[in-house]
């Protein structure tokens, strides 16, 4: 059970941390792409206004005469470069980028309808699937409000994506060896925090032990007492006398049930409880508790049966199997009104030669859904009067659960109110 509650307790833990890691690194990448890219942009628009100063000249020249100026293409120095065009769209002077991206560059610039002064981040692809990435931008130039052309102005950024997927690897690198420490650490701490839980839960489960053994014999003795007044045949009792013995006779046997039902989950919990397993005839077992039931059923009006199968042989613990078929059909018995049916299964499972259904069906007051989960909890009861008048203790499906996890099963409900209940265990053969 604490091994349960530190493994959830470390899930819990690395979800958040992981929660938090992603949205650190998701925070801390978003911000500085978009810093960096902001200071592009701001430096590529300063850029094409100097530009755009330095070319008026150039671009008043050529309006004045039909001859440009002399003035040769030169190669970009560096990852900035830029294009001067007149009105008619003829270049005037440039300063070009690397070779293998000039193309794709002057389509850009070609089908370029972007918003004039304003930086734009532009993807190009290249051959063999390759992509550089460049802030373009593009400025009227103007003499007075003459138009003169056009400058276009632009920076190779292809290194900063690089940079920042190398970035956001390293990053993520990072958290992932922080979050194994994280959990690693959180799963030490987890165990350490449960310390004084599992300690107190441990004497408490010892008290639980020790009372539950000592109690059987004081109880075992009153008992015993009572039975000895009621049978004297020298003493004459008041009809009062006899009832009070009677309720104390049936006061002391519901307290016997809950000391060696007590005792039985307290040595289950410290793992004292050893099964015996055997081969046995299941069917031949369910027979028998049926039988024992049955004058129960026919004095509350409920119609008991048993379908099964003959020589339907399990490996199990045959004294713990009995007292799971008796729970179960106690547990019903105490659920269904007159005229009910009580019905129990004993059947191979479909499809699968190892395992063996044990199903046990009523037409009873039914259970709700919302407290189906908690109805194999020690001392839980759905209506506390109606169970105490039953004579319920809250701790037969308990019990019944361990014994089928201790078997390595499983054990289920099906509810609906008004309608009846179906348990059905499944255990391994």
């Amino acid at each position: 059970m604490f091994a349960k509650i530190r493994n959830h307790l470390t899930i819990v833990y690395s979800t958040v941390m992981v929660c938090f890691l992603i949205s650190f690194v998701v925070a801390s990448y978003t911000g500085l792409v978009w810093v960096l890219y902001r200071q592009e942009q701001q430096d590529i628009e300063v850029y094409a206004k100097e530009e755009a100063r330095e070319h008026s000249s150039l671009l008043r020249q050529k309006q004045l005469s039909a001859i440009l100026p002399s003035e040769e293409d030169a190669e970009s120095d560096g990852d900035l470069f830029h294009y001067a065009f007149d009105l008619n769209g003829r270049q005037v002077s440039s300063s070009e980028p690397a070779h293998e991206v000039r193309a794709a560059i002057r389509e850009k610039i070609l089908t370029w309808q972007e918003a004039d002064g304003e930086a734009v981040l532009t993807k190009v692809y290249l051959p063999g699937d390759k992509k550089n990435y460049f802030m373009l931008c593009s400025i009227k130039v103007y003499d007075g409000e003459h138009l003169l052309g056009t400058v276009f102005v632009g920076k190779d950024i292809t290194s900063y994506y690089i940079m920042l997927k190398r970035l956001l690897l390293v990053l993520c690198m990072v958290c992932l060896l922080f979050l194994i420490i994280a959990t690693f650490t959180g799963h030490l701490l987890a165990g350490r925090a449960i310390i004084p839980i599992k300690n107190s839960f441990t004497r408490q489960r010892e008290f639980v032990a020790d009372a539950s053994h000592e109690l059987r014999t004081p109880l075992s003795v009153m008992l015993t007492s009572v039975e000895a007044i009621r049978t004297d045949d020298e003493n004459t009792l008041s009809s009062f006398s006899e009832q009070v013995l009677e309720d104390m006779r049936s006061e002391i046997k519901r307290m016997t049930k809950i000391v060696s039902d007590l005792l039985t989950l307290a040595r289950a919990d410290a793992g004292a409880e050893i099964l015996i397993k055997e081969k046995f005839d299941i069917s031949d077992i369910a027979e028998k508790v049926i039988r024992s039931f049955q004058p129960v059923a026919v004095e509350k009006g409920v119609k008991l049966d048993f379908v099964g199968i003959n020589d339907l042989f399990i490996h199990a613990d045959k004294e713990k199997i009995t007292q799971l078929l008796l729970i179960l059909i106690d547990n019903a018995l105490k659920y269904v009104k007159q005229d009910g049916k009580v019905v129990l299964f004993i059947k191979q499972s479909s499809g699968s030669k190892g395992t063996v259904n044990i199903i046990v069906q009523d037409n009873g007051v039914g259970i709700p859904e919302e407290q189906q989960q908690f109805i194999f909890e020690r001392f839980y009861r759905i209506d506390k009067a109606r169970s105490r008048v039953a004579g319920g203790t809250g701790l037969g499906l308990s019990i019944a659960k361990w014994i089928v996890e201790a078997h390595r099963g499983t054990i289920n409900v099906e509810s609906a109110v008004g309608k009846g209940s179906t348990f059905t265990v499944s255990l391994p053969n």
